[in-house]
C-alpha cells in the first residue's frame, strides 16, 4: 500500500511527540550535569573537621575583627563579631588568593644584589603607605642604618577623631559613611552627630547625610574660605544663606571640619571651631622596644629633586596613596625603582621590579590604629592560609639591606607593651578583657595570635595633635578616595548592599 505525504507527516510528528515526551534526553542531560562535576581537573571541595578561628581583616586601618569558619585550615566564610559587622570587601576577603591578575614569582636574590651594589653611594628611600606598624619601625630602623636612607610615609602622622566628642560634621569629599573609619564605632556614634556632606556628585555618605551640598567641582577650597572667613563662596553654586546657615552650625561646641583635600585653611577652620584638642586629638602609639633607633619621617617635599637613587615602594599594605607626579620628580635619571605588591594595577607599572607580597589573608602583621581610635592598639592579622612560594617579606627584605633582622619584630613589639604593664588584652572567644600586668608574656604573645587586641588606656587627658604647616597632610585629615580600588564586583556590591553595615537615619 502506497504511503501518502498526510501519513508521512502524521509519522514524523508522533516521533517528534514521542521524543519530546521520553526522558531519555532529559536523563542524559542530568547525567551529563553529574558527569562534569566529577571531570579529571576538577577541583573538589575541601574536608575535614569544622572549626572557628579569630584574626583581624588587614584590607584597611579599621582592622575589624574577623571570625573565620574552616573546613580543616580552609576559610569557607568570613563574619564580623556581634554588633561588629564586616564590610563587604572583608566578608569577600578569603578570595583573594585566586586573584587572577596576582604576581607570584620573581628573582628577589638578583634585586637585592643590585639594591646592596647601589646603596652605598646613593640614596636609597623607602615609601610607607600604612604607617604606624611594626613594619614601618623596621623601615625606619633600615633606613638609620644605611649611609643615606630615608623614610617616605603617605603622611608623617595622623591625629585622631574622637567620635564621642563630635556633634557635627562637615564632610568635603570625606566617605565618613562608606569606609572612612571603624564601620562599627561610626555606625554607633551616628546617632548623636549631625552630618552635612559637601562634594559635587550625590555620592552614598551624601545620600545618608542630614544635609547634601551640592557644590561646584573644584571650589572645595572656596567653601572652606568661605566658612572661615564669613565671606565669599558664590564660585560654589551655593546660595548665600546656606552658607550662612551651615557656618552657623558650626559655631555649636562640638564641631568638626574634614577635608579630602590638603590646605592649612582647614587646619585654621578646625582651630575656630574648636575641634583641635578636643575631637581631634593626638593618637597614641603602642610601645616599642626602646634598642630600635629609627629614622625621622621626612617629608617628601623636602627631598630634594632628582636625588633618590633607588625607591623601594611598600604597597603589600596600602591604605593610602601618593600620586606619582609628586614622586617622579625626586628621582634621579637613572633611578632604580621596585615596588612591593600582589599586582601591577598600582606602581608596579613604573617600577622596574615587581616583588610578589603576601596577601590578606595570609599575611602576618599588625594594623596600626583607626583614624577614629584616640587609645593605641595593638592586633595581628594571623595567616588563615599559607601563603604560595616565592612571596617576599617586604620588612624582611629591606631590613636585610641594614643587616637587621626583622623575623621577630612582632614578638619584639609585644614585649615592650608587655613590659609596659598598660591597657588590657580582649580576646574575641570568650569576649572576656584582662589587664596585662595579669597575665605572662607568653600567655601575651599567644592570645594575639590567637586573635586578640591590645587596647591602651586613656592617658588622661587628650592632648592636642602636633600639627605643623610642613605637613599638610596632618592638617587636611587627609583620606584618599578608593577610587584606585576599581568598580566592586557585582556579588559584592549586593553583599554590601543587603549588610547590616547599611546606617538607617
Amino acid at each position: 500500500m502506497k504511503a501518502t505525504r498526510r501519513d508521512l507527516f502524521k509519522f514524523a510528528a508522533g516521533g517528534a511527540t514521542g521524543l519530546l515526551l521520553t526522558p531519555a534526553p532529559w536523563r542524559l542531560v542530568t547525567d551529563a550535569a553529574l558527569w562534569s562535576e566529577n571531570w579529571p581537573g576538577i577541583p573538589k571541595p575541601v574536608r575535614g573537621e569544622l572549626r572557628t578561628r579569630f584574626t583581624h581583616c588587614a584590607l584597611c586601618p579599621a582592622g575589624c575583627a574577623v571570625k573565620a569558619r574552616c573546613v580543616g585550615d580552609q576559610p569557607i566564610s568570613l563574619i564580623g563579631l556581634p554588633g561588629k559587622p564586616l564590610c563587604a570587601f572583608g566578608l569577600m576577603g578569603h578570595q583573594l588568593p585566586y586573584h587572577a591578575g596576582r604576581v607570584r614569582q620573581a628573582d628577589a636574590d638578583a634585586v637585592r644584589a643590585v639594591i646592596a651594589k647601589r646603596a652605598a653611594n646613593e640614596t636609597v628611600a623607602v615609601l610607607d603607605l600604612r604607617p604606624g606598624r611594626t613594619a614601618s619601625w623596621t623601615y625606619r630602623r633600615a633606613m638609620a642604618a644605611l649611609p643615606r636612607g630615608v623614610y617616605l610615609a603617605a603622611r608623617s602622622s595622623v591625629p585622631a577623631v574622637n567620635l564621642d566628642a563630635v556633634k557635627i560634621i562637615l564632610s568635603l569629599g570625606v566617605p565618613v559613611l562608606d569606609g572612612w573609619g571603624t564601620p562599627s564605632n561610626v555606625q554607633q556614634a551616628r546617632s548623636h552627630f549631625r552630618l552635612i556632606q559637601a562634594e559635587p556628585a550625590e555620592s552614598r555618605t551624601a545620600l545618608l547625610a542630614d544635609q547634601w551640598l551640592k557644590i561646584r567641582p573644584g571650589t572645595e577650597l572656596e567653601l572652606v574660605e568661605a566658612l572661615a572667613t564669613g565671606r565669599g563662596g558664590a564660585g560654589t553654586g551655593l546660595n548665600e544663606k546656606v552658607i550662612a546657615s551651615v557656618a552657623n552650625e558650626l559655631v555649636q561646641a562640638g564641631a568638626l571640619f574634614l577635608a579630602a583635600e590638603e590646605s592649612p585653611s582647614v587646619l585654621e577652620l578646625n582651630r575656630k571651631l574648636g575641634a583641635v584638642g578636643k575631637t581631634i586629638v593626638a593618637q597614641r602609639e603602642a610601645p616599642v622596644p626602646r634598642s630600635w633607633k629609627p629614622a625621622p619621617v621626612t617629608p617628601i617635599n623636602s627631598v630634594p629633586e632628582r636625588s633618590i637613587g633607588v625607591l623601594l615602594i611598600d604597597e603589600s599594605a596600602a591604605d593610602s596613596y601618593v600620586p606619582w607626579s609628586k614622586l617622579e620628580g625626586k628621582l634621579a635619571p637613572d633611578a632604580l625603582v621596585v615596588t612591593f605588591a600582589s599586582s601591577q594595577a598600582g606602581y608596579g607599572r613604573q617600577a622596574k621590579h615587581l616583588l610578589p607580597t603576601a596577601v590578606y589573608p595570609e599575611s602576618t602583621g599588625d594594623i596600626p590604629p583607626a583614624i577614629d581610635s584616640p587609645l593605641a592598639t595593638f592586633r595581628l592579622t594571623t595567616p588563615l592560609v599559607a601563603p604560595p612560594r616565592g612571596v617576599v617579606n617586604p620588612a624582611q627584605f629591606i631590613g636585610g639591606l641594614a643587616a637587621i633582622d626583622a623575623a621577630d619584630a612582632l614578638r619584639e613589639r609585644a614585649g615592650a607593651i608587655h613590659a609596659a604593664g598598660r591597657g588590657s588584652v580582649c580576646t574575641y572567644a570568650d569576649g572576656r578583657s584582662i589587664p596585662v600586668e595579669d597575665i605572662q608574656p607568653d600567655q601575651f604573645w599567644k592570645a594575639l595570635n590567637d586573635g586578640a587586641c591590645w587596647i591602651d588606656e586613656p592617658g588622661g587627658k587628650l592632648l592636642p595633635p602636633v600639627l605643623r604647616a610642613s605637613t599638610p597632610a596632618v592638617v587636611a585629615l587627609n583620606w584618599e578616595k578608593r577610587a584606585a580600588r576599581g568598580p566592586m564586583p557585582p556579588l559584592v556590591s549586593k553583599l554590601y548592599q543587603e549588610s547590616n553595615l547599611r546606617v538607617r537615619i
